[in-house]
């Protein structure tokens, strides 16, 4: 699946509260979530603060530590919730610093709905911009519905070798948004 478009210009104004980074996963190359903050977040509804505020319709990310699996169970790595700008087919996404991706690279990451969020219907995807560039091009996507169960992501990123990359993790709301908690369990570049 491609999907363009580009990226939203850089907010400008007071500098969101820092949030205590979390300790990146060893061994890791790019740990998505030990740079939550350092990503920029929009919604249809522009940019928006890291962290972010839980029950926020303009969409909020939140980190999440244990992560509470969609079958009821904790995993003990620290995750991301993602939520959707409160609109029918609502977005929430957010853009990472610049990453030079190496041979043997894999995106890797739990993926799920926050557990309770029965209603929960979204669609995951990894995006990209080159570096330098504003087009926006989907790498994976993810139909995700809160069924009781989780799936774990597990993507070569061989086709991007040797360029520098913004990744952007993005969720989309099929339709409704109401209830949708877009969990990712330790997201991270290995190798």
């Amino acid at each position: 699946i491609k999907v363009t478009g580009t990226i939203p210009p850089t907010v400008t104004g007071t500098p969101p509260t820092p949030v205590t980074p979390a300790t990146p996963i060893a061994g890791t190359s790019f740990d998505f979530v030990a740079k939550v903050c350092e990503a920029k977040w929009y919604s249809g509804a522009g940019g928006l603060p890291c962290p972010g505020t839980n029950g926020d319709a303009k969409g909020f990310v939140l980190v999440t530590n244990p992560s509470k699996l969609e079958n009821g169970t904790n995993d003990s790595r620290t995750g991301l919730v993602t939520v959707p700008q409160n609109i029918n087919n609502g977005y929430f996404q957010g853009i990472y610093p610049s990453y030079k991706v190496k041979s043997g690279d894999k995106f890797r990451s739990i993926i799920n709905c926050e557990y309770g969020a029965t209603s929960c219907y979204v669609v995951f995807k990894l995006e990209y911009a080159i570096t330098g560039s504003s087009n926006v091009q989907t790498f994976w996507a993810f139909v995700e519905k809160y069924e009781g169960q989780y799936y774990s992501a597990d993507i070569d990123l061989t086709a991007l070798v040797g360029q520098d990359v913004k990744f952007i993790l993005s969720v989309y709301a099929t339709g409704s948004p109401v209830g949708d908690r877009a969990l990712w369990v330790a997201p991270i570049i290995y190798n």
